[in-house]
C-alpha cells in the first residue's frame, strides 16, 4: 500500500542506522526503476526497516511511497531484531556476477537496438554459416563410431599377425607341423642349418 511520506515517522533515539553514505546510485536507481522493496513500518507508522530508501525518495520529491505495515503489538526486541536483519543479512554481488550483469545488459541493449538492411542481412547469413556448421559437427558425431571401429578392428588383425611372425610360423606352416605331428613325425624350426627327420 502506499502512504503520504510525510506519514512515517523517524524516532533517531532508538534507529541504529545513522550514517546513510553516498545515497547518489540510490536516488538514481528509484528515479528510474521506482521504489522496488517497500519501505517497512509498524502500527503507527513508524519507521523499521527503509531508512536510506526514504531519504532517497524524499530526495526525488516523492509524494507517496509504497509501504509495508507489521505489527509489533509493543514488542521493542522485535523491532530491533527486524532492523538488524534488515542490515545484517544481505549479500551484495560479488565481481563476477556484476560483470556478468553488465554484459547480460549489452545483450540485452544490443537484442532490442534497431539495425540497418544490410546488418540484418549480415546476421542472416552468419545465422547459416552457423547452422551449417552444427549440421557438420551432428553428422560427424554419428559416423566417427563406425571409423573408430574399423580402426581398431585394423590394429588388433596387425597385432595378431605381428605376434605369428614372432613366433616364427605363419599360419600354414602352423598347419603342416600340427599335420607332420600327428603323423608321428617332428619338424625343426626354419631357424635350423639341417634339417632331421626323427621317427618314433
Amino acid at each position: 500500500m502506499k502512504i503520504a511520506i510525510d506519514l512515517i515517522k523517524v524516532d533517531d533515539e532508538v534507529r541504529i542506522r545513522r550514517e546513510i553514505g553516498n545515497l547518489q546510485p540510490l536516488v538514481d536507481s528509484i528515479g528510474k526503476v521506482g521504489l522496488i522493496n517497500p519501505i517497512l513500518i509498524d502500527e503507527q507508522s513508524n519507521l523499521i526497516a527503509g531508512y536510506r530508501r526514504l531519504e532517497a525518495c524524499k530526495k526525488l520529491k516523492m509524494e507517496e511511497v509504497e509501504v509495508k505495515i507489521v505489527e509489533f503489538g509493543g514488542d521493542m526486541l522485535k523491532k530491533l531484531d527486524v532492523e538488524l536483519a534488515e542490515n545484517f543479512f544481505r549479500k551484495d554481488f560479488t565481481p563476477h556476477e556484476v560483470l556478468a550483469s553488465e554484459m547480460r545488459r549489452q545483450e540485452i541493449i544490443e537484442s532490442t537496438r534497431k539495425k540497418g538492411m544490410f546488418e540484418r542481412f549480415w546476421l542472416w547469413l552468419k545465422s547459416l554459416f552457423s547452422a551449417d556448421q552444427s549440421s557438420i559437427k551432428k553428422t560427424y558425431r554419428e559416423t566417427a563410431p563406425s571409423s573408430e571401429k574399423v580402426a581398431a578392428k585394423k590394429v588388433q588383425d596387425d597385432q595378431q599377425e605381428g605376434s605369428s611372425i614372432v613366433h616364427g610360423t605363419t599360419s600354414d606352416e602352423h598347419e603342416t607341423t600340427q599335420e607332420a605331428q600327428i603323423a608321428g613325425h617332428t619338424i625343426p624350426r626354419q631357424d635350423d642349418h639341417s634339417i632331421k627327420w626323427r621317427t618314433s
